[in-house]
């Protein structure tokens, strides 16, 4: 009797850890993202997605806040099939880019943003 509950119990709780896990091949990208400008200048702030671990197909937005100095660059992880973006913000009147790069080598999105002080932002929904 005590054997059967233990195998029930064992069961019940290795369902409930898979049930927690939303991408349990754990596929994701290793995303870099940048940002930076042609005039020395800061960003207000930066946005970025990144999933809290690669068992997860959630994105969760993080921001930071400046002055932040460019060039800026950060690494993270974000689920296959899910959407890397990153957006800036400039402190003055210049104009600022990004990009993001897979395996900091591939690049998967770029853009500049749309005349001087305007934020830029870079999206790209990752393989699944």
């Amino acid at each position: 009797m005590i054997k059967k509950a233990l195998s029930a119990t064992c069961a019940a709780v290795a369902l409930a850890g898979l049930a927690a896990c939303s991408n349990p091949t754990g596929k994701s990208w290793a995303i870099t993202y940048e940002v930076t400008s042609d005039q020395q200048t800061t960003a207000t702030g930066v946005t970025y997605g990144e999933s809290g671990n690669r068992y997860e197909d959630k994105v969760a937005p993080h921001q930071l806040t400046g002055p932040l100095g460019l060039p800026w660059k950060q690494d993270v992880v974000v689920s296959a099939g899910q959407e890397a973006s990153v957006t800036a913000t400039p402190s003055t009147a210049a104009t600022l880019r990004c990009r993001i790069l897979l395996d900091k080598t591939k690049e998967l999105a770029k853009a500049s943003a749309p005349g001087p002080g305007k934020p830029v932002t870079c999206k790209r929904t990752t393989d699944s």
